[in-house]
């Protein structure tokens, strides 16, 4: 006679578990009190859908995002959740299958365009994600959902509608910037991302995005470069989490962990990669700061 027993790792399933988004904020449960003078709302967001049609994402970073609000009022707590309507988001869900390469999942080209469709698909570029499911922060007035590619997604914190998307890359010079920035007292917003210029040449942009200023304009128009940070491979520039800010200095460290350029570019589009797929370790390189 044999038993089952569970792992006690076997919760990470939940992670991992497609949820309906709420019409209503519901009231929720309490345990202790809460201060009657703390008053607010507490904004985040991860994967929310794991499955379109019969098509199931492969990776807990591919999961649509959904974005959740904690409101706290007068001891109370009500909690309220809603997909961010990004692009990968919406034409799955009108296409019922996945149309958008995320981190771990590989989208097929769309089974109903004939051979010399798809053969042409192959070579418009490669189609980056707009699943903001990592972070949300703000920016002047605003507040921003974002992942790690050049896209951020304005979000009304009140309701949870989605505004716009925001390419960054065509206001400055970055190819994509952190989920993780760095936001100083006045409001000043801090972000590093790569930069592919000219000749294949790769380096790292340290990006500025200054507070609501007088002229009351929108301050993710005055976004700058600051600080540029060369890279040490030519080809294959190392994946950027996050850095270091101190009062007098930026901090940024250039991991082993690698992005094939050659493969992201290339076997991307020929042979069906995701972005993990581009990854790889440079073990002879160490850190350099």
């Amino acid at each position: 006679m044999s038993s089952q027993v569970e792992h006690p790792a076997g919760g990470y399933k939940k992670l991992f578990e497609t949820v309906e988004e709420l019409a209503t904020p519901i009231t929720t449960h309490v345990t202790g009190r809460i201060p009657v003078w703390l008053r607010g709302s507490l904004l985040r967001c991860g994967p929310g859908l794991f499955e379109v049609g019969s098509e199931p994402f492969y990776h807990l970073f591919d999961g649509q995002a959904l974005l959740h609000k904690f409101e706290i009022k007068e001891g109370h707590v009500t909690y309220y959740r809603r997909f961010i309507r990004t692009d990968c988001y919406v034409r799955a869900i009108t296409e019922k299958r996945i149309v958008i390469t995320e981190f771990g999942t590989y989208a097929y080209p769309d089974p109903c365009k004939n051979i010399f469709s798809r053969f042409f698909t192959y070579f418009q570029g490669v189609e980056v994600t707009d699943n903001a499911l990592v972070n949300v922060y703000p920016v002047g007035e605003d507040f921003y959902a974002c992942t790690e590619t050049n896209f951020l997604t304005k979000i009304n914190p009140d309701n949870l509608e989605t505004l716009k998307k925001v390419d960054i890359s065509k206001i400055v010079s970055v190819n994509g910037v952190t989920a993780h920035p760095h936001i100083e007292n006045d409001g000043t917003v801090y972000n590093i991302g790569n930069c592919f210029g000219k000749n294949f040449s790769i380096a790292y942009n340290i990006v500025r995005i200054p507070p609501l200023q007088a002229d009351r304009k929108d301050p993710m128009t005055k976004c700058e470069v600051v600080v540029q940070f060369p890279c040490s491979d030519r080809f294959k520039p190392s994946y950027v989490h996050s850095f270091g800010l101190t009062p007098n200095y930026l901090v940024f460290v250039e991991t082993p962990v690698k992005i094939n350029l050659l493969k992201f570019l290339s076997s991307w589009s020929l042979w069906g990669a995701n972005y993990m797929d581009c990854f790889e370790s440079n073990e002879s390189m160490g850190m350099l700061f």
